[in-house]
């Protein structure tokens, strides 16, 4: 079976484990600096961006954001795309590391915040915190 270059995914993506986006926040904590590759593992693996998955107008306009290497323009484009509705709330360098925290637009009152060494990693990793279950306060 011939493989699919990351801007061929299909429109039926297999089902999407909890444990993938843990695997996924796992990856982006360790990361030195994000990379095309890493845009790409969010788009295919976040529940929120099932849409943008099946938007073929969103995939052409995020491969043209890749081809062109604008991966600040890839990262905003896919907190935009998540459903429910979210936004950057906040991006600041502080002590030498960046805080991104997002925040859902609508439904629940949810936000989450990232620190991370790499700019688009915070924000990266903001957003598929808020993808992340809840945890549960006891």
């Amino acid at each position: 079976m011939p493989r699919l270059s990351p801007w061929q995914l299909p429109a039926a993506v297999p089902e999407i484990l909890p444990a993938d986006t843990d695997a996924l926040a796992a990856r982006l904590a360790t990361v030195p600096r994000l990379r095309e590759h890493h845009l790409w593992e969010v788009l295919r693996i976040l529940p929120s961006l099932a849409e943008a998955r099946e938007d073929v107008d969103f995939r052409r306009a995020f491969r043209t954001l890749m081809e062109r290497d604008d991966l600040d323009g890839a990262s905003r484009a896919l907190v935009a795309a998540a459903r429910p509705a979210r936004r950057l709330d906040r991006l600041q360098a502080l002590d030498g590391v960046w805080i991104a925290r997002i925040v859902f637009l609508e439904a629940e009152r949810r936000r989450a915040v990232a620190v991370h060494g790499d700019r688009r990693a915070a924000v990266m990793a903001a957003l598929v915190a808020l993808d992340r279950p809840a945890p549960s306060k006891h």
